[in-house]
């Protein structure tokens, strides 16, 4: 099953992913708050942090924070929040300092796929293995564009499909 450790994540990883999660759980929240708009826009500024990360981490830092406080606060008076918290650790992923944005930005998309999972009713192993094989083609293209390697390989190579394998042996030197 492939997990977060199993991609060597980084900051831009980690956001894509965290993105990715938060998605699944967004029309939960959606059904039950149509009119609160601020998971929906929690999601875009951590995609406009992928577009263009010298703005948008400073622009949207003030929302992510401010958005997590409405999550906490909905949660002491007892709605269920785990789709709202799954976007707002999604959004949290692009404001993490530069000193340790790799470790909290891998955080956060942990925290964002326990959220959505529990948004979901779905186990938490699950969903992470769906979503980074809805994404693999992008993730492989995304590691071998910038000479990343991958922790677990071997994991990698025993999951995904021929064509995939034979660009990802063919491009495994630059992988390394």
């Amino acid at each position: 099953m492939l997990t977060l450790e199993s991609l060597n994540l980084d900051k831009p990883l980690s956001v894509s992913l965290a993105i990715g999660f938060a998605e699944k759980a967004l029309p939960i929240w959606e059904a039950k708050h149509p009119e609160d708009m601020r998971p929906r826009r929690a999601i875009e500024a951590a995609k406009e942090w992928l577009k263009n990360p010298a703005y948008a981490a400073y622009a949207n830092a003030a929302h992510a924070a401010a958005y997590a406080a409405a999550a906490r606060a909905a949660a002491r008076a007892g709605l269920s929040t785990n789709a709202a918290n799954a976007a707002s650790a999604a959004a949290y992923a692009n404001v993490a300092n530069a000193a340790s944005a790799v470790a909290n930005a891998a955080y956060a998309a942990a925290n964002t796929a326990a959220f959505a999972a529990l948004a979901l009713g779905l186990d938490e192993e699950s969903l992470i293995h769906e979503v980074i094989l809805e994404n693999l083609d992008w993730i492989l293209q995304y590691k071998i564009e910038n000479g990343q390697s991958f922790a677990q390989p071997e994991l990698i190579l025993g999951i995904i499909n021929k064509e995939q394998a034979d660009k990802f042996l063919f491009n495994l030197e630059a992988l390394r």
